[in-house]
This record gives C-alpha cells, sequence and structure tokens, in this order.
C-alpha cells in the first residue's frame, strides 16, 4: 500500500510539472496577455509639448496583463532645458469609449488617485497612443501629442 501511494504521489508530481510547462508555452506570447506567468512590459515613447521648457521627453511602459487583472505602469517625463525627470509609477485602467468615439480604447492612468493625477492616452493603432485632455477629449492644436511603441 506504501507502494502504491509513493508512485501516486510521484505520479501527480510529475503531472504537475508537466502541466507548468505545458502552460507556459501556450502562454509564451505576453503581448497579447495569455501568459499569467509572467509579465511583459510595452513602452512607448515621444517629446510631448511643454509650455515653459523644449518639450517633454515622456516614456510610458505598460505593464500587459490579462482583462482582469491589475494593470501597472511606469511613466518618466524628462523636462527638456531644465534637466528635471520625474519618474512615477501607478496602475493603470483600459476603458472602452470615448464621448467623441464610443469605440475608443483609452488607458487611464492613476483611476485611483486624485483627478488631476490622472492621464488619459488613446490608443490609435497597434503602436502609437496619443494623449487626451482631462475630459477624454483630443487635444485640439497642432502640436504633437503622440507616443510610439518603442521596438
Amino acid at each position: 500500500m506504501k507502494r502504491f501511494s509513493l508512485l501516486l504521489l510521484i505520479g501527480a508530481a510529475i503531472t504537475a510539472c508537466q502541466h507548468t510547462g505545458n502552460s507556459h508555452q501556450a502562454g509564451s506570447n505576453a503581448i497579447d496577455g495569455s501568459d499569467t506567468d509572467t509579465a511583459a512590459w510595452v513602452t512607448f515613447s515621444g517629446t510631448l509639448p511643454c509650455a515653459d521648457c523644449n518639450g517633454i521627453v515622456t516614456e510610458l511602459s505598460l505593464e500587459m496583463q490579462p482583462p482582469n487583472a491589475i494593470h501597472h505602469f511606469r511613466l518618466k517625463e524628462t523636462y527638456l532645458g531644465k534637466n528635471q525627470a520625474f519618474p512615477s509609477e501607478g496602475i493603470y485602467k483600459v476603458l472602452h469609449g470615448v464621448p467623441a468615439n464610443h469605440g475608443a480604447t483609452v488607458i487611464q492612468l492613476n483611476p485611483d488617485r486624485d483627478k488631476n493625477l490622472q492621464r488619459y492616452f488613446q490608443r490609435v493603432g497597434k503602436n502609437e497612443l496619443k494623449m487626451l485632455d482631462r475630459d477624454q477629449q483630443q487635444i485640439k492644436s497642432n502640436l504633437n501629442y503622440t507616443l510610439k511603441k518603442v521596438q
């Protein structure tokens, strides 16, 4: 009986190891959010307009997780001509629809914080984000408010 229990335990351990290996291989494409074991990060970068400097070099990294998981971000803003950099981190939320476009996908930074700390970026294709104003409206300007995916 002890020998049977030992064989059963070894078999269960081998099956568990094989299941873990197969699960990781099946979800190895973390960009689409299918890999729950390893978080992948996608980074967007660009120079956004600045009222009192030469521009804000902005690098936004988004952790890609399954839809119901908590999503984290890292943001680094470097003010050109002032040699000041402001890193921040937090969570983000994916919203669907904005007042001007009900089919839009919007990334809301800091949904759990004061409205002054929240930022909105609309997804424009697979490789670009466009900054929106506090009311989730497009910013009416000839200036560039886009961040492009870093390869």
